[in-house]
């Protein structure tokens, strides 16, 4: 493989990084996160992906943001 392929290849991953980085915020957000806590909301959402090592789809996602309301709840706006 060229050199210009493998580069072309890491930007396509950093951009579908980014992309996939937005969509969780988003899905925090809609959650009901507080925007002064996003970056910590990230961190342990991610951090409970890396403990529970779980197949990764719509399931699992719902199930990992009810977990983040349960033991983080401070990250989240009271709801009405």
């Amino acid at each position: 493989m060229s050199k210009e392929k493998i580069q072309e290849l890491e930007e396509e991953i950093e951009e579908l990084s980014i992309q996939l980085s937005d969509m969780l915020c988003v899905a925090l957000i809609l959650s009901g996160v507080k925007e002064s806590a996003m970056q910590e909301a990230l961190d342990a959402y991610i951090e409970g992906l890396d403990e529970q090592s779980l197949e990764y789809g719509v399931q699992e996602i719902l199930q990992n943001l009810e977990q983040l309301k349960t033991t983080h709840p401070h990250f989240f706006s009271k709801q009405k």
